[in-house]
């Protein structure tokens, strides 16, 4: 049971109204789960309470809030609060769920009809200070630093979310220049707009603390107009009444009857029960980070550095950009965001310029300075030239600190760090200034969780790599796929009919349905599994029926070239762009092992198995008069299996370039190595491979077709002949169950919840994600330092070769034909050199005009 907060922690009284208010207005409107349902200020109160829970640690907390209807002091001033503005709609739809959010906290919820939020903080306060408690009052409302003394103390919210400032009585004097006592006297001068209190027009703040410093409380005051400047005398005396009754509204009372003795208010223990409820609004509301925060609520309070929550937008149609590009000199980093063709810059002070600015405009303007952006590739491949350094991207960011994530849109993380701003007047700023505010928590955080180094070190820098990919593109031969869709639309017009002559008429192939019928109702083929639409025709049960039926292999072959036509021979040609390239979107925030994938269009899934697959890849071509080089790692998973094990006969044949899959088969199976068949090899393979994926007894054996058993068996003799491969994945189990993540090499963490499942199958699928998770992660988080490697060294070397794609743990050049050689040395050399493993990394290279002939090569 985790342990209760500090007995001698402070009691928090929170202005339930006042927190929700400020959550509402800091944050998008946008913020809504999937269904619609708008959640700004409770994804803000949410964060706002963590926060404070973490950093104050209180023993006990009281919700004070504003009844419905009118309040005394309507009674005494008919137009009190008058003119303020409704609530808006989307804040009152969320209001009813304010107190059960606080409630699931283990807070007490506290109002009385009559009377406000503040005049229940404030009798609460005095009870708690008589009996000697420390408090702290959580407000954004000024009004209660008249309550500060030496027992109460005021956490007062800024602009943003989360910031605050503490109000001690030496703290509201220096602030505002009077003690606490008589801020009501400053108020009633000074009066509250928001409030409708008039005060006495033509004294502001500061002239009103200046009367309270030389007289005293406002009847002094008033009993000394005659001596100040005719025009303040006449405004003093003319409403001397409006100042009394401004004070008098002012006064918070501290002796109301609230129904609540503080010695029944609960102390906060955040046990597992606690914790779950928390969890089950969080969930509710789709609060998915601030979900995984909750263990913090019984750990040391992180230090938080403060983030701009004011920005101040400036349009640079009104600055000449020669004189901004001026504004700009000396500063070394901006947060930068685009939306719809509008450009909004922001700098450290919370100044936001906002232009129309074209790509090369924007390059020229920023120069070198280091940019911070939400999505920064997006920004960089729209800008020629030599890109700008990168020193925070926060969707990277985002993704590296909850890689589980679907989506990391900047709204939402910013909402679930407590981070807001104000000033913004259009979305591009608002943008740029919450890019900002989050970049500075997130670098916190990253430092918390240790994955700082990999980002600085690798995700951040292989951005502008990425971006100068994409901007380059690979040429495709549009005629050569052409040619091998025209053959592969013949063989599935073959395939189809064959497939309807053998099943005695003619369906729709590509319903699983209709397939679903034939197979299982007219051909009384055995059946597996069955889902809401019916029996599952999928690959796996394909595979198992294969034998039982010759439509079924043809139905397999139809479905594979359809997919080849459909995905690459029908769609690639039309996103060629007017030199014949592809640019494709490389995503670095997407999988949870660091790999990167690509979109739009995918060209990382491109069949290689197959022939036509094949020929796809030989349609991927070097422009006229360059050349193609394909640079492979050599069973780099493996090495990291050998490595981090330190099994050394696997590290031994792998040094030497020996046969890793003979010799395993010799040794597992007790062979001879002369004697191992290209069977036995084949079965040696995908054992190997088959432990770095944490691959079932179940899972072999249907990939080797053979009995479960016998599957178990190879798996057992392989761990009994590699023991330190075992060890090595008893421990990253065990590890991984401990701490709930794993971390590759380079420190990427992947959370593994499956681990801790309820089922056996959960927890089996914990296991080999925790074991594949260091191999492929490792695997990812080295191409990637290869890229970096590779980008840079091509460009210092002078060479005009370049990066055209990354596919798993291949990287394909582009070349100037008497150049090829050369570049390919000097990536090898990058990519060799991206980790020092024993046994050491190895890198296959092939050139050729194309990418199926480099490969090939």
């Amino acid at each position: 049971m985790a342990e209760p907060f500090s007995p001698d922690g402070e009691l928090l009284l929170i202005d339930g109204n006042s927190l929700a208010y400020r959550a509402f207005f800091a944050l998008p409107e946008s913020i809504a789960t999937a269904e619609g349902f708008p959640t700004n200020a409770l994804y803000g109160l949410a964060a706002m309470v963590i926060k404070v829970l973490i950093d104050e640690r209180p023993s006990r907390v009281v919700v004070a809030w504003d009844p419905p209807g009118k309040v005394f002091r309507h009674d005494q001033y008919a137009d009190y609060k008058a003119g303020r503005r409704q609530t808006p709609d989307l804040l009152r739809e969320q209001s009813v769920h304010f107190r059960p959010l606080m409630a699931a906290f283990g807070f007490t919820n506290s109002e009385l009809v009559g009377f406000e939020a503040d005049d229940v903080i404030g009798t609460l306060a005095q009870r708690a200070a008589a009996a000697g408690e420390r408090v702290t009052i959580l407000t954004s409302d000024r009004d209660t630093l008249q309550l500060v003394d030496e027992h109460v103390s005021v956490l007062a919210t800024g602009r943003g979310v989360t910031d605050t400032t503490r109000y001690t009585p030496a703290a509201v004097e220096e602030r505002y220049g009077v003690p606490p006592n008589l801020m009501v006297d400053l108020r009633g001068m000074v009066g509250d707009s928001s409030d409708n209190l008039p005060g006495v027009p033509g004294i502001g703040e500061k002239g009103a603390a200046q009367l309270v410093q030389k007289y005293g409380d406002l009847e002094a005051i008033l009993a000394h107009a005659d001596e100040q400047t005719p025009k303040r005398r006449e405004m003093l005396n003319l409403h001397a009444e409006d100042a009394r009754m401004s004070r008098r509204l002012a006064i918070i009372e501290r002796d109301i009857a609230v129904d609540l003795d503080l010695a029944d208010v609960a102390p906060l223990t955040f046990d597992e029960a606690r914790l779950e409820e928390i969890r089950a609004a969080f969930t509710r509301f789709e609060f998915s980070t601030l979900a995984r925060r909750l263990p913090e609520l019984s750990q040391a309070a992180p230090s938080t550095a403060p983030v701009p929550d004011q920005i101040t937008t400036i349009q640079v149609d009104e600055v000449a950009p020669a004189e901004l590009a001026l504004r700009l000199a000396g500063i070394t980093r901006i947060a930068v965001a685009v939306v719809d063709e509008r450009v909004a810059v922001a700098l450290p002070d919370g100044t936001v310029y906002v232009t129309d600015w074209d790509g090369p405009s924007l390059a020229a303007a920023l120069g070198g300075v280091e940019l911070v952006a939400h999505d920064l590739k997006r920004i960089l491949r729209t800008l020629p030239g030599d890109l700008p350094p990168v020193a925070h991207d926060t969707m990277v960011a985002g993704y590296l600190l909850e890689p589980r994530r679907r989506g990391y849109p900047l709204d939402e993380l910013a909402a679930e760090a407590g981070v807001g701003v104000e000033g913004a007047d259009e979305q591009v700023a608002l943008e740029a200034g919450l890019t900002w505010a989050l970049a500075a928590r997130q670098i916190e955080q990253m430092a918390r969780d240790g994955v700082a180094r990999l980002a600085n070190e690798v995700e951040l820098p292989l951005v502008p790599v990425l971006a100068d990919m994409e901007r380059v593109g690979v040429m495709l031969d549009v005629h050569c796929l052409g040619e091998i869709a025209v053959r592969v639309r013949d063989q599935v017009h073959e395939l189809r009919e064959q497939i309807w002559e053998l099943a005695g008429g003619e369906f729709v192939i590509d319903s699983p349905k209709q397939l679903g019928q034939v197979l299982f109702e007219r051909l009384e083929l055995p059946t597996f599994r069955k889902g809401k639409t019916g029996w599952s025709t999928d690959r796996q049960v394909l595979k198992l029926l294969e034998s039982r039926h010759p439509i079924v292999g043809l139905v397999g072959q139809y479905r594979e070239l359809t997919k080849l036509d459909n995905t690459y021979l029908a769609a690639l040609p039309k996103q060629v762009d007017e030199a014949g390239r592809l640019h494709t979107t490389f995503n670095q925030t997407v999988a949870e092992t660091g790999r990167l994938s690509s979109t739009n269009p995918n060209l990382q899934n491109i069949p290689v198995r197959t022939a036509v697959g094949r020929e796809v890849r030989g349609a991927f071509v070097a422009q006229e008069g360059w050349r193609m080089v394909s640079l492979d790692y050599s069973q780099v998973e493996l090495r990291i299996l050998a490595h981090c094990s330190g099994e050394p006969v696997l590290s031994s044949a792998l040094s030497r370039g020996d046969d890793v899959h003979a010799i395993t088969a010799a040794e597992v199976f007790g062979l001879e190595l002369s004697d191992v068949d290209r069977r036995t090899r084949d079965r040696a393979k995908a054992v190997n491979f088959g432990i770095i994926y944490g691959i079932s007894d179940f899972g072999l054996a249907e990939q080797l077709s053979i009995p479960r058993g016998e599957a178990k068996a190879y798996i057992d003799a392989y761990l009994a002949r590699y023991p330190l491969v075992r060890r090595f994945i008893d421990t990253t189990i065990a590890d991984a169950a401990r701490e709930g993540y794993v971390t590759t090499l380079l420190g990427r963490r992947r959370p593994i919840p499956e681990l801790a499942g309820r089922t056996m199958q959960q927890r089996q699928l914990g296991e080999r994600l925790a074991v594949n998770t260091v191999i492929q992660g490792t695997a990812a988080d080295i191409i990637k330092v290869a890229m970096i490697r590779a980008h840079a060294a091509l460009a210092s070397s002078g060479s005009a070769a370049r990066m055209v794609l990354q596919i798993h743990d291949e990287l394909l050049l582009e070349a100037p034909a008497g150049e090829e050689k050369e570049a390919a040395a000097i990536v090898r050399d990058a990519m060799v050199g991206a980790m020092t493993l024993t046994p050491p990394l190895a890198v296959d290279i092939g050139i050729g005009r194309d990418w199926l002939s480099a490969k090939s090569g």
